[in-house]
C-alpha cells in the first residue's frame, strides 16, 4: 500500500467521522424539539442537501487528479471516483457547514464555507489515490 493510499484511506476516515458527528447534532436538535425542549430546526439542518456547488468543485478535483496519474479507466475506477471522490466529499463538506452553523448551512460564514470547499476539492484530490 503506498503513501497516497494510506493518506486517502485516513482522508475517508475522517470524512466519515466528521459527517457522524454532523448527523448525532442533527439528530439531537431534531429530539429536543420533539421533547418541547428547543426550537423547531431549520429545513436545511441535514447532511444530505447539499449544495451543488461542493458536487461540482469534488468533481473537478477528481478530474484534475485524474489526469496527472497515469489510470485505466474502467467501470470500477468510474464508481470509485463518483463515491469516493464526489459523494462522500460532498457530504463531508456541508457536514462542516452543518457543525459550524447547527444546522444553518444557508447561513455559514467566509471562513466555514472555504474549509467546506477545502474539504470537497481536498477529497476529490485524495480520491484518486484509492483508484491508482
Amino acid at each position: 500500500m503506498s503513501v497516497i493510499e494510506k493518506v486517502a484511506v485516513v482522508a475517508l476516515a475522517v470524512e466519515v467521522a466528521v459527517m457522524v458527528l454532523a448527523r448525532v447534532g442533527t439528530e439531537r436538535r431534531h429530539w429536543n424539539h420533539y421533547k418541547k425542549r428547543g426550537a423547531e430546526p431549520h429545513r436545511r439542518d441535514d447532511i444530505t442537501h447539499v449544495s451543488g456547488i461542493l458536487y461540482g468543485i469534488a468533481a473537478l478535483a477528481v478530474a484534475a487528479a485524474a489526469f496527472t496519474v497515469p489510470l485505466q479507466l474502467t467501470l470500477s475506477t468510474i464508481g470509485t471516483f463518483a463515491l469516493f471522490g464526489v459523494l462522500l466529499p460532498a457530504l463531508a463538506a456541508n457536514s462542516v457547514m452543518v457543525l459550524a452553523t447547527r444546522g444553518r448551512p444557508d447561513q455559514a460564514p467566509r471562513w466555514s464555507q472555504g474549509l467546506a470547499f477545502l474539504v470537497a476539492a481536498g477529497g476529490g484530490v485524495l480520491s484518486v489515490g484509492l483508484a491508482a
